[in-house]
């Protein structure tokens, strides 16, 4: 009894009874997080059951032996829509289009993806786990920038710590920058040294020594290309510092930016001119004179691809490729603008003034104005989690929400280069790292929660294999960008204009009419008439007329001149002469020509007078 009693006992812990029907056994316990900042959460311990029984009829439900159910989270996609959505691309209603039937069902189509990729986008960020970093005090008036990066260090992890780096070379001061996936830093002398590196293995691709001033540098679409402004002219290099061309169209070159989803390098100079060249095809997609001097500083900004150029009378001009003037223009500072950094709407301009203004550029107003006290801004930059850094001397600043309403009181971290000039800043992509260049180098600071936790790896992928790189290079040239989509409102690509479409179709209809009534003008010809042999007949027959008026004009021109010579008594008196003294002297013998009867030409003027001869 006692050992059937233990194996009935195991088997009802296996889920079986006695009877031989098998029971499932009770699910595991599912903990399930409630809405954000909520600390209570709710559990499931699966269908109601009794001894491996399950219970009929109990808990909530319209049929029976259905119990209460999991509670699953729900979430709200509202800000997730906003955050994917391109200015009222999702909630804006498209333009009724009368008696356009093919054309209003590809705006309906176009309409209805947009809204199922950015609903997609929004439910895909569940599955986005990782947050990104920060530092938290514990009293509200302690403030993060008196952290110093070894404080930093003294609490991050080992693979956190691994990430800041220094270099200490004579050929300064440098400028830096990042791929899109981060892995590289590209760094430019202003001596003449250009290296590319890997920022996690330290590993050198290139080391180059052109021996002449570089201004600017410039990482292409990958790793694989790179971009140097040097003394005279722009130079393109591969991933072993190999020289592949030399764009002798870009002289005296000062800055240079990508458009990565255009492949489109753009150049601006001392001449005050911009140019923008494909480097997938390398045609020269436009050149324009700005008319606004040499340029001071230029970005582009991401959302819409237009290209933003600071210039030495406090303008700063917006530009796109197919326009040959500024698309519009805003005058931000009294003096030099020195940098110039964008992020979504708004823009960051720094003048030599010492100020750095916020301007929103739905409205092409200033948000606020701040004073840099010391030395003028050098450089800006804003990373993917909206953090803004400015180079300003020796001094680094990071600031946190600076498009907010309210101006910034404090940076959110500070740091010192004593008895160095910071040169350039770039926050590197996808990882809390800000590239810094200066006078003597250049290095990496660890600035908390200045990358984006989440990257995707169809966009930039910062683990990609080379088959990847060459895959991810074949699918962005095929789905490259035409030059013209780039404009200041995006949402009106795909939308139609209808002023615009009015004078097309107004065009077209003169164009038509014009044709027509030249059809109506051409006369309806005889049968033959228009054969080869007829044309080439009435051919004939006006050369044949034409040369006739000819000589007879030549004929009344000849007899023109005779009776001017008349009147000059010469020994040639011509034919008018004869006739004069035939009519005045008698003959003495009375067998002498007579005078010149009326009509007679001058071919007969031989028989009456003497004919004029030309020399």
């Amino acid at each position: 009894g006692d050992v059937a009693a233990d194996a009935a006992g195991s088997l009802d812990d296996l889920g079986i009874r006695t009877d031989g029907a098998r029971v499932k056994p009770e699910e595991d316990v599912i903990q399930l997080s409630s809405e954000a900042g909520d600390a209570s959460a709710s559990t499931w311990r699966g269908p109601a059951r009794e001894n491996g029984r399950l219970l009929v009829g109990e808990g909530e439900g319209k049929g029976k032996g259905k119990g209460k159910g999991p509670k699953y989270k729900k979430h709200d996609l509202s800000k997730g829509i906003k955050k994917f959505d391109r200015d009222g691309a999702f909630t804006e209603r498209r333009p009724r289009i009368k008696n356009g039937g093919a054309t209003s069902d590809k705006f309906r189509r176009q309409v209805a993806n947009n809204k199922e990729t950015v609903f997609r986008l929004a439910k895909s960020e569940v599955l986005q786990t990782e947050e990104a970093g920060g530092i938290a005090v514990e009293d509200e008036m302690e403030l993060t920038s008196k952290l110093s990066q070894e404080n930093i260090l003294e609490g991050a992890t080992l693979g956190v710590a691994r990430k800041k780096f220094s270099f200490s070379l004579p050929y300064g001061p440098y400028a830096v920058g990042f791929t899109a996936n981060g892995q590289y830093i590209l760094a430019g002398g202003r001596k003449g040294q250009l290296a590319m590196m890997h920022v996690d293995t330290m590993r050198i691709g290139a080391e180059v020594q052109v021996q002449e001033t570089i201004r600017a540098v410039q990482p292409l679409h990958s790793h694989s290309m790179f971009a140097a402004a040097q003394k005279k002219y722009t130079h393109i290099y591969d991933q072993h510092g190999m020289e592949l061309h030399v764009l002798k169209q870009n002289k005296c070159t000062t800055h240079l930016d990508f458009l990565p989803y255009h492949f489109l390098l753009v150049t601006a100079g001392e001449l005050g001119d911009l140019q923008y060249r494909d480097i997938s095809t390398g045609r020269e997609v436009q050149s324009a004179k700005t008319k606004l001097g040499p340029c001071r500083s230029m970005r582009h900004n991401s959302e819409n691809g237009v290209v933003h150029m600071g210039h030495s009378n406090g303008i700063v001009s917006m530009w796109t490729p197919t326009v040959r003037e500024p698309v519009a223009k805003l005058a931000c500072h009294a003096g030099h603008v020195n940098s110039i950094a964008i992020r979504r709407n708004y823009m960051v301009t720094a003048g030599a003034d010492g100020k750095w203004k916020v301007w929103d550029l739905r409205k092409y107003e200033p948000v606020h104005s701040n004073v840099m006290r010391g030395h003028a801004i050098t450089d800006m930059d804003f990373s993917m989690t909206n953090l803004f850094a400015i180079a300003c001397g020796p001094r680094v600043k990071v600031f946190k929400d600076v498009g907010g309403v309210e101006r910034p009181s404090h940076p959110y971290m500070e740091e010192m280069y004593p008895g160095k000039m910071v040169s350039s800043v770039r926050f590197r992509p996808y990882e809390d790292v800000l590239g810094v260049g200066h006078s003597d180098g250049f290095g990496g600071l660890i600035i908390p929660g200045a990358g984006y936790a989440n990257f995707d790896s169809f966009e930039a992928n910062p683990f990609e294999t080379k088959t990847q790189r060459r895959e991810r290079e074949v699918h962005r040239l095929l789905e490259k960008l035409q030059p013209d989509s780039i404009m200041l409102d995006p949402s009106r690509i795909g939308s139609v204009d209808k002023k615009i479409a009015k004078e097309y179709e107004a065009k077209l209809k003169q164009e038509a009419d014009e044709k027509a009534a030249e059809k109506k003008r051409k006369s309806k010809k005889m049968r033959g008439k228009d054969k080869a042999g007829n044309r080439e007949k009435r051919k004939k027959l006006k050369s044949a007329g034409d040369m006739r008026g000819k000589a007879k004009a030549r004929i009344a021109g000849e007899d023109e001149d005779s009776d001017d010579d008349s009147g000059d008594g010469g020994e040639d008196g011509g034919e008018a002469a004869a006739k004069a003294a035939a009519a005045e002297a008698p003959a003495a013998d009375g067998d002498g020509p007579g005078p010149a009867p009326p009509g007679t030409g001058a071919a007969l003027g031989r028989f009456y007078g003497k004919r004029k001869r030309k020399t």
